[in-house]
């Protein structure tokens, strides 16, 4: 066997161990859980609401299908090695993200409410964003043009330049910025964290946006005067 069919089977495997572990571990610990568990947050972290315990199984349950079905049903082409190696990375990373949700949810079944007094759901979503944008800021400042991970304008896909010239800014800023949220979004608390959701929302997504656009906007006018 190859070096390069060993690595194909070792991306498989962890492939299928990231999308069917949480399903798993559900199912192993799933007769110590409570008959009710907490269900809505509030952003002080108190429950909100409580629910069956069943409902553990929704997010883990859903995860599995979308790591059997994916590869069977959503096949992609792609152009370039490096293109295919980041739509893989990227499929990991949202995996990833759903496994720290269910374990957090499975955690706080088990432990019951009071965990949430020093960490909620809020400052997990704070982090997911965080992480995200930070992934997202390496691979816009250091790739080559690619369709996969990209600002859908059609301008900056004609030319090379401009392409590059955004997605390098845009990177750099989505990193630099998110990795200065990301230990406020640990240490944050009650509802203060609201608003650094907020603020995240504006500062790392919206506005980096809007700047691109309007850089685009502007380099169009300029080249059809």
């Amino acid at each position: 066997m190859d070096t390069r069919n060993k690595k194909l089977i070792l991306r498989t495997i962890i492939y299928y161990l990231i999308g069917f572990l949480p399903l798993i571990l559900t199912f192993f610990v799933y007769p110590d859980i409570p008959d009710q568990v907490p269900s809505h947050y509030s952003t002080a972290g108190e429950v909100a609401k409580w629910d069956s315990k069943q409902k553990v199984l929704i997010i883990p349950f859903l995860l599995a299908a979308f790591t059997y079905f994916k590869p069977r049903i959503f096949t992609q082409k792609f152009q370039t090695e490096s293109e295919e190696k980041i739509s893989n990375i990227a499929t990991l990373l949202f995996m990833i993200a759903v496994n720290l949700l269910s374990y957090v949810e499975l955690y706080t079944s088990l432990k019951g409410p009071d965990i949430l007094t020093r960490f909620n759901f809020y400052n997990l979503l704070s982090l997911i964003i965080c992480f995200v944008f930070i992934f997202l800021g390496y691979i816009f400042s250091s790739c080559s043009r690619n369709d996969t991970f990209s600002i859908k304008v059609p301008i900056h896909l004609m030319e090379d330049s401009i392409w590059k010239n955004i997605h390098h800014n845009l990177g750099s800023y989505w990193m630099s910025s998110s990795i200065v949220c990301l230990p406020i979004s640990i240490l944050c608390g009650s509802n203060y964290i609201v608003y650094l959701l907020l603020a995240e929302f504006i500062f790392i997504i919206l506005i980096p946006i809007l700047v691109a656009l309007i850089y685009i906007k502007k380099h169009k006018k300029v080249k059809n005067n």
